[in-house]
C-alpha cells in the first residue's frame, strides 16, 4: 500500500533541515574566526616575543599548619627567611641570644613571648600581625638585663617610712604575704564604660586612685583621645604568686628551660610575689585593645599629662637599673599631685625621689 505523510509531519521535517543548515553555517563562521584569531596571535607574538622568565633565588618559608599568606603567622615549627628576619630583630633588641638559623624553635618562641610581655601584647609566643608590627616598629622596646638597683635607700626606711611619702614596693623592697592594701573598691562602681573599658570584671583599686584615673581619662576624651582599657589594677600577693609561677611553668613546658633559667626569664617581665606595685591598689596597666601601647596616641598623652592628675610613669627606660624593671609605658602609679609634679620636674624615678626626701643615702 502506498504510504502517506501528513502535512504537519512534512513541515516539521523541513524546519529541521533549515536548523541544520543554520548550525553548519555558524560552525563554519566560528572556524574561520578562530583561524583568524590564531593568525593574529601568531603575528603579534612575532612582533612581541615572550620574555625569558627571570629566575630568583628565594629561601622558601615553610608555614605551620593553618598558616595563610594573607595573614602572617609564625610559631614553633615555622622556618625560612622571615623567621631569620624575626630572629635578627629580636637579637638586635636583646631578646634573643640564639643562632639566626631560620628555625622557629623554643629559644625563638621564648624571645617572642618576652617581647610580647614587654609590649602589652598577648604573650602566646606566636608572631602574628600585631606582634610583627610592634617588632619592626622604630619604637620597639629594647630588652635590658636588669642589674640590682643602684639606689641605696635602707629597707628600714621603706618599711617604716613617713606616711606622707609614697610607698615603694619592688624587688629591692618587697612586702610579705600579710600586706594589705587600703580602701579598695570595685572599679565598675566608679568607671564610666563610655570613658574606659575594664578588661576583667571584679577589678579592684584604691578609691582615690580610681577616681583620679577617671578624671584623667575624661580629660583625655575631651582632648579627642578616646580608646582606653584598664588591663590590671589591684592584685593580692597570692594572685601575683600564681601569675609568676604560671609564667615559670610555661617557660619550662613550652620552651624547655630549666627551672633556674625559667625563673630568670620570667623575672624580665613578671614581678615576683611581694614585689609588684599592683599589690598597693595604686597602680594601673593602661592599654589599647589590639595594639602595642608604646607609640600610640594614648601612650603619648599619658606621658605628657598623667603627672597633672597625681600619676607617674613608674618604669622608664633611663631608670631601668634603678627600678629593677624594664620600661613599661603602660604602667602608671598614683602618688598624688604633691609628689607627681616634683618627680616630673626633677626627672626622677620614685626611688630617687624618696631617697632625696629622706635626706640622702643611709
Amino acid at each position: 500500500m502506498p504510504r502517506y505523510h501528513s502535512k504537519k509531519g512534512y513541515s516539521a521535517g523541513k524546519a529541521g533541515v533549515i536548523i541544520l543548515v543554520v548550525l553548519l553555517l555558524a560552525a563554519g563562521a566560528l572556524a574561520v574566526s578562530t583561524l583568524h584569531l590564531a593568525e593574529q596571535a601568531h603575528i603579534e607574538a612575532s612582533r612581541s616575543p615572550t620574555p625569558a622568565p627571570v629566575m630568583e633565588s628565594v629561601m622558601q618559608i615553610t608555614p605551620v599548619p593553618g598558616q595563610t599568606t594573607a595573614s602572617p603567622l609564625y610559631k614553633a615549627g615555622s622556618r625560612g627567611a622571615e623567621v631569620e628576619k624575626i630572629q635578627m630583630r629580636l637579637k638586635e633588641l636583646n631578646y634573643y641570644t640564639g643562632a639566626v638559623d631560620g628555625q622557629y624553635g623554643a629559644g625563638t618562641q621564648a624571645a617572642v613571648t618576652a617581647f610580647q610581655r614587654q609590649h602589652a601584647l598577648d604573650a602566646d609566643g606566636v608572631a602574628g600581625p600585631l606582634t610583627l608590627d610592634a617588632l619592626y616598629s622604630s619604637s620597639a622596646n629594647r630588652a635590658a638585663v636588669t642589674a640590682a638597683p643602684l639606689v641605696t635607700v635602707a629597707v628600714s626606711v621603706i618599711s617604716a617610712q613617713d606616711p606622707s611619702l609614697p610607698l615603694i614596693i619592688s624587688r629591692a623592697f618587697p612586702v610579705g604575704d600579710d600586706y594589705t592594701a587600703s580602701d579598695l573598691i570595685l572599679m565598675e562602681d566608679v568607671c564610666d564604660p563610655a570613658i574606659v573599658m575594664l578588661k576583667y570584671s571584679g577589678t579592684l583599686a584604691n578609691r582615690e586612685a580610681a577616681a583620679c584615673l577617671m578624671d584623667m581619662l575624661t580629660a583625655a576624651h575631651t582632648d579627642g583621645i578616646t580608646v582606653w582599657q584598664v588591663s590590671a589594677a589591684y592584685r593580692t600577693w597570692q594572685m601575683q604568686d600564681d601569675l609568676f609561677n604560671a609564667q615559670v611553668a610555661d617557660y619550662m613546658r613550652n620552651n624547655r628551660l630549666s627551672e633556674t633559667d625559667a625563673v630568670s626569664a620570667a623575672r624580665l617581665t613578671v614581678a615576683d610575689p611581694g614585689t609588684s606595685e599592683h599589690m598597693t591598689g595604686l597602680a594601673f596597666d593602661i592599654t589599647v585593645p589590639g595594639k602595642s601601647f608604646k607609640g600610640t596616641e594614648q601612650a603619648n598623652w599619658i606621658a605628657a599629662n598623667c603627672w597633672d592628675y597625681g600619676f607617674i610613669l613608674r618604669y622608664e627606660e633611663d631608670k631601668q637599673r634603678i627600678t629593677g624593671f624594664l620600661a613599661e609605658p603602660w604602667h602608671i602609679r598614683y602618688v598624688g599631685k604633691e609628689h607627681s609634679i616634683p618627680i616630673r620636674d626633677a626627672g626622677m624615678c620614685l626611688e630617687e625621689y624618696v631617697q632625696m626626701r629622706q635626706g640622702g643615702a643611709r
